[in-house]
């Protein structure tokens, strides 16, 4: 490659349009992270994404406002085509499940008991050169789980520097904003699930993130507060805004988890969702 400098005659004189948010604070072209501990929900709330996303509906009942109607591919690593035909079930509704929408922007890729290397010895693989095809276009690309789409060690910085620099390839090549889930580490599920350093391995993944939403479990004195039992506080997931480069920041909030999985906002604790005009113009005033 070779060096290109900023024009900025360009930068400083030409009419830029406002930032196009793919999600609230994360823009085309670039990487992010949802991060959580195993069965949170993680992979229900990025299935939600994709469904929203192509029918151009809110997120989650609310969580992300609605958009124009736009392509996402989901790589579904750890799922086999009859589980994630059951998801997907169970994320719409019955007269969304004819929406010709669904079925011109929403691509789901069950890749259980095969090969999901994106990398392989930090390099990319024949099936990262698939995917990049298969996205281009996109307004979103989900890869779920990210530790199965390399081989690297999670603590070592210059892997996963590499693994960051491959999905801002991804993302540049197709024009997408590309969307990994990852696991939180142990540590953090006590007093830390709120932190961009909840994410499990170097810190080299996060830091070269522009945006990161972490799940966590409700704790006992959340539940107490409100007077939920045991069982009950099971159903709660909460959300924080780690890292929005782009975005003020945002309370966390509260999802539910409904029958079929579904996480939708808990109407007990809504979300403000910030005008998108006023996103743009945080995000140039950075």
């Amino acid at each position: 490659m070779s060096l290109t400098p900023l024009d900025l005659n360009w930068a400083l004189t030409a009419a830029l349009p406002p930032i196009d948010f793919v999600l609230p604070g994360l823009p085309p072209e670039t990487f992010g992270l949802l991060v959580a501990p195993g069965a949170t929900g993680k992979s229900h709330l990025a299935l939600d994404l994709g469904i929203s996303l192509a029918l151009g509906r809110a997120v989650a009942g609310g969580l992300f406002p609605a958009q124009k109607p736009g392509r996402v591919v989901v790589s579904a690593g750890e799922e086999c085509p009859r589980l994630l035909a059951e998801r997907l079930r169970n994320h719409l509704g019955h007269d969304e499940q004819g929406d010709p929408r669904l079925y011109d922007n929403l691509v789901l890729l069950p890749m259980a008991g095969q090969s999901c290397l994106l990398l392989d010895d930090g390099k990319p693989t024949s099936l990262f050169s698939e995917l990049k095809a298969v996205g281009g276009g996109a307004r979103l690309i989900i890869v779920d789980p990210l530790r199965r789409m390399h081989d690297g060690d999670e603590n070592d910085s210059g892997l996963m520097t590499a693994l960051v620099v491959a999905m801002e390839q991804l993302a540049a090549a197709t024009g997408a904003a590309v969307l990994a889930l990852h696991h939180s580490n142990r540590s953090s599920a006590a007093s830390d699930a709120g932190s961009q350093h909840a994410a499990r391995g170097s810190s080299a993944l996060v830091d070269g993130a522009r945006w990161q939403v972490n799940l966590s479990r409700m704790d006992e004195r959340t539940a107490q507060s409100r007077h939920l039992s045991e069982s009950e506080r099971a159903l709660y997931v909460a959300v924080d805004f780690a890292k929005t480069n782009y975005l003020p920041p945002r309370p966390r909030c509260w999802l539910k988890r409904h029958p079929g999985g579904r996480l939708m906002l808990d109407s007990a604790a809504p979300v403000t969702v910030m005008d998108p005009v006023k996103r743009g113009a945080h995000a140039l005033s950075k």
